[in-house]
């Protein structure tokens, strides 16, 4: 043993394509709910189970990933589940896989009436591809069906607490139509059913199902499911190594339930992710950030963590939309998940992804945004008339990290114009994604820390100037991104 890992020495080596059997008996006592698992949660839940048996470490270009367990993020063997569950028979329970003994539990599958409450009751589960299984159970728990996208099988179970049915009757919609958007925005769901149920403490993602706690506002009920509901493919399916790049699952996810939930509750936010924004800024002004690359265990602080990976993680698909187009982003996700469902993706694998579909080298912005806590600041230095009557201009890379610039130019006629800077890391130059005129100017050298260029237009005919309309790059200090300087 080491700490809570187990080292078996096999009594022959195990060949490639050849087998074993690893059989392991083990007891445990069930604590008072930790974080996600236990019994007796704070909303009355019976029994979370999640993390609750011994899981083979994976094995990889890396070797073994024998890393500890430690309330945070895990990764997992890909594998079929055959679990059999023996409880007394006042429990209802939720699983991950397809009940295989429907009949015996009840129909449809645990809502029989009027069933003797005494002795124990079988409940066998088959959860076939997947790298964990999770259950919970209760005696008070509604269980209701509705009929998903594709012929999936949406399970909902929930305490029967009038304060919250209704909340709950109204999610079941909302969760097929969650589901529905990540079917088109990244690919379709592959397994026949999926579960929400009360339990845990928040939330958090599991194969085929999650465990929230169930007395919120419909908001947030709709937002927290909407998160755990797009784990199935940022993690569940696009299996990351999470202890070593937790962004590339919490960020994406977070990425794209925000997308979703915008569009689901009809928010129609012109930048809907602009609180990952704000919390990546935040943290990369305050000293506490450490590079994306940090394992997930070895974060100095909290804080660092929680916004590295979630808000940061965001904004790396928002702000690599900006350097590719929306477009390349939206067919990128799609081959992303085409290309490695069922596999344990690593961040060069997104990268090369993004780089077929843009036909753009992409290493720089991996390395700078992932592996450092360099920053991005521009900055309009001068902006001034010349003899021919033209306008010059003059920027700053004030930042260490370099990226590629979209200058707006609004003339007091009404008129726009846009000026695109590429930088000569990327090999080439984004296609413009504007109605509006687009000059592409000289790549700018990142050694190189001014640039100058120069527009036909009388600098008494600009309005303004302005850096980035989009707010897509995360310039973390905008009030030089504007001429005239704003106020």
């Amino acid at each position: 043993m080491s700490e809570t890992i187990l080292e078996v020495d096999l009594a022959n080596p195990l060949l490639p394509g050849e087998s074993t059997v690893l059989t392991l008996n083990f007891n445990g006592q069930v604590p008072l709910l930790i974080r996600r698992s236990g019994r007796n949660s704070k909303e009355g839940v019976a029994l979370s189970m999640a993390q609750w048996y011994p899981k083979m470490a994976e094995y990889d270009y890396d070797g073994w990933n024998a890393e500890p367990y430690l309330g945070r993020e895990f990764h997992g063997v890909w594998g079929d589940f055959d679990v059999t569950l023996k409880l007394d028979k006042k429990y209802v329970v939720a699983a991950s896989g397809y009940i295989q003994n429907p009949k015996k539990v009840g129909h449809g599958y645990s809502d029989k009436k009027g069933r003797s409450k005494k002795g124990k009751l079988t409940w066998h589960f088959v959860a076939p591809n997947v790298h964990d299984f999770t259950w919970s159970a209760d005696p008070d728990y509604i269980h209701d069906i509705y009929a998903g996208p594709n012929n999936v099988v949406l399970h909902f179970f929930y305490k029967n607490n009038p304060k919250i049915i209704d909340g709950w009757k109204r999610l079941q919609p909302k969760t097929a139509e969650l589901m529905s958007f990540y079917n088109q925005a990244v690919g379709e769901y592959p397994y026949n059913q999926y579960t929400v149920a009360q339990g845990g403490d928040g939330g958090m993602e599991y194969a085929m199902m999650t465990l929230i706690t169930g007395e919120r506002t419909f908001g947030s009920l709709v937002g927290v499911t909407a998160h755990e509901l797009a784990h199935s493919w940022f993690q569940h399916i696009l299996a990351t190594n999470e202890m070593k790049h937790e962004w590339m699952d919490e960020g994406f996810t977070s990425y794209i339930s925000t997308m979703a939930v915008d569009k689901i509750l009809e928010k129609q936010k012109t930048f809907p992710i602009e609180s990952s924004y704000r919390g990546y800024l935040y943290l990369a002004q305050s000293g506490l950030e450490q590079p994306q690359q940090t394992n997930a265990n070895r974060y100095e602080h909290n804080i660092a963590y929680e916004i590295t990976a979630y808000n940061k993680g965001a904004v790396f698909l928002g702000q690599l939309g900006y350097i590719i187009g929306a477009d390349k982003l939206t067919t990128t996700l799609k081959e992303y998940y085409n290309d490695f469902k069922f596999k344990h993706p690593t961040p060069n694998d997104f990268r090369r992804v993004a780089e077929r579909v843009s036909g753009l080298h992409l290493k720089w912005y991996l390395t700078d945004w992932t592996q450092t806590t360099n920053t991005i600041d521009y900055g309009i230095k001068s902006v001034k008339s010349n003899a021919e009557g033209n306008t010059s201009i003059t920027l700053e890379r004030i930042g260490l990290m370099p990226m590629p610039l979209e200058i707006l130019v609004n003339l007091k006629d009404g008129k726009k114009k846009i000026y695109y800077i590429p930088i000569s890391l990327m090999r080439g130059e984004k296609e413009n994604p504007y109605n509006i005129k687009w000059s592409v100017l000289k790549d700018w050298p990142w050694a190189f820390p001014e640039y100058d260029f120069i527009i036909d237009e009388n600098q008494k005919e600009i309005e303004s100037i302005v850096i980035d309309p989009t707010m897509y790059m995360a310039d973390i200090n905008r009030n030089n991104n504007e001429f005239p300087a704003s106020k």
